[in-house]
């Protein structure tokens, strides 16, 4: 039973594999991901601050 799912799915594969607009519309879900992963990356990227960074020209008369 297990096979035969598997045979199917495999089947499947391989037809949307071969279908020219599939791989269309998958190169462009792929980029879009890509896009999204890219700005995502970018907005984490920004180094936290230190207290010292935050406290930097302040002085405390200590």
């Amino acid at each position: 039973m297990l096979q035969e799912r598997l045979e199917r799915i495999n089947e499947l594969r391989k037809k949307a594999m071969a279908n020219p607009e599939f791989m269309k519309s998958a190169q462009a879900h792929a980029e879009a991901l890509q896009s999204q992963q890219h700005t995502a990356q970018s907005k984490r990227s920004k180094k936290p601050k230190t207290l010292s960074d935050i406290y930097k020209g302040y002085d405390f008369g200590i």
